[in-house]
């Protein structure tokens, strides 16, 4: 007796997949298929059932009449369990039943793997479960088509993001996670043993991605996660997420770099609306391509712009989520836009490898992002002069010596430059209005979750 055999389930064999529910429609319509995925709804009506299959493109219906389906079709389908997987062949057959205007009639129903008892619902609206229980359980969740979308949504976005910077002549590069030294200073780091020393997750490519352009590749991207050891619990924070980071050499101020980020996200959101409709349409999110170009305010006028909705704040004090959402109302109402670059912040709010300004005193040449009221990007130029990057290491308090591997380059004709980096998590749960970035994280990693 074979494995198979002792599991209660068919052997493989001959089961090659032909079609996607997908592909299911009026054109197929007659066409001999077999189909595979998960057992998604079983309804028993008596002398007529109808299965639901899920698989990777979304589901069709299985239509299994007791009187134009064989015997041990009809009965072993009786036999399915949610979550089973299956494969069944069948004919293609035209119906009004069927958004799709086609379903199948079965001539084998095969069961290759069996499913225990589900600790959560996997079928949309079935129970209203928390966050907390479907994240431990986010293996399954994820086969839920809604939380599925989300992740092809993103899919979407960084794949042609990335196509707009490949056109664009920049190199991806892949720079070291393991660090041994903070590249935006603070104490958020996570530290790790290494060997006999210690050493840091990395908390930004920022030194490496700087290093390349001083090496030669001009234009270069990475996208990669980026480790933040922030205490915090909140709804748009994870110590863990993915950083869609570019940097390029030869600007001519940081204008360009941002206009380099408008026309990357203005093709990612055109195509995305095209590539990713029917995830788009089965989340019910109307994406509208923001407007090129997009709208600059200067850090001193957005604060301004918050005192006058009710805030006190100096233009020294930084924009807090409080002050990020109410933007988020203003920059409608006030320039018709929900994609807003605030310029120009304060030398005490940047790092210290940021541009001073050259027009704004006590100012960078730097700027975020932000969308529906969060920042989703933090840019600007780099200082590519020698002197003047010691200078503000020291001014930040910084030991110029331990940072020599990234400092001394500098010393050999540095050009130009300047670069950014986009939060895809925040990038995707703005565009989708999802409340957490935990839903738009695939598996999440904060505070109190190192699992799954």
């Amino acid at each position: 007796m074979s494995f198979y055999d002792k599991a209660g389930v068919s052997e493989i064999g001959e089961n090659k997949r032909t079609h996607f529910s997908s592909d299911i429609n009026t054109s197929t319509v007659d066409a001999d298929v077999i189909l595979m995925g998960w057992v998604h709804i079983l309804r028993d009506k008596g002398k007529i059932m109808f299965l639901v299959l899920r698989d990777e493109r979304g589901t069709v219906q299985i239509v299994l009449p007791q009187k134009k389906v064989s015997a041990g079709v009809f009965d072993t389908a009786r036999q399915l369990k949610p979550e089973m997987a299956i494969a069944v062949h069948g004919k293609v057959v035209g119906t009004n039943q069927a958004a799709s205007g086609a379903e199948i009639l079965p001539t084998q129903i095969i069961l290759l793997n069996t499913s225990e008892r589900l600790p959560i619902d996997v079928v949309e609206g079935k129970t209203d479960i928390d966050l907390d229980t479907r994240l431990n359980h986010r293996i399954l969740d994820l086969r839920k088509p809604t939380v599925n979308a989300i992740f092809r949504i993103q899919h979407s976005l960084v794949r042609f993001a990335r196509e707009y910077l490949e056109q664009s002549n920049f190199v991806e590069i892949h720079t070291p996670k393991l660090v041994a030294e903070a590249t935006e200073g603070g104490a958020n780091l996570f530290e790790v043993k290494y060997f006999e020393r210690r050493a840091y997750l990395a908390q930004s490519p920022q030194f490496y991605k700087q290093l390349m352009l001083l090496a030669g590749f001009g234009r270069v991207f990475e996208i990669a996660p980026v480790f933040r050891a922030e205490k915090h619990n909140t709804r748009r924070h994870v110590n863990e997420y993915t950083s869609f980071d570019f940097e390029m050499a030869w600007i001519s101020g940081v204008e360009d770099v941002m206009k380099m980020e408008e026309q990357m996200l203005h093709h990612s959101f055109t195509k995305t609306k095209e590539q990713a409709a029917a995830e788009l349409e089965l989340l019910e999110v109307d994406l509208v391509v923001p407007k090129l170009p997009f709208k600059r305010v200067k850090y001193a006028d957005a604060i301004g712009l918050l005192n006058e909705a009710g805030k006190d704040l100096a233009v020294t004090d930084d924009i807090d989520p409080e002050g990020e959402r109410l933007l988020g109302e203003i920059f409608p109402e006030k320039y018709g836009t929900d994609m807003v670059f605030i310029t120009h912040y304060p030398l005490d709010l940047r790092p210290a490898y940021t541009m001073p300004s050259m027009t704004d005193d006590g100012m960078t040449e730097s700027f975020d992002l932000t969308y529906k009221g969060m920042e989703i990007t933090t840019g600007g130029q780099r200082i590519h002069l020698y002197d003047l990057l010691v200078e503000r290491f020291k001014a930040k308090g910084f030991d110029p010596d331990a940072f020599s591997f990234y400092l001394d380059p500098f010393k050999y004709g540095a050009p130009p430059h300047g670069g950014l980096g986009l939060g895809v998590e925040r990038l995707t749960m703005q565009l989708l209005g999802i409340e957490n970035i935990r839903e738009a994280t695939l598996l999440p990693r904060d505070r109190d979750r190192l699992t799954p």
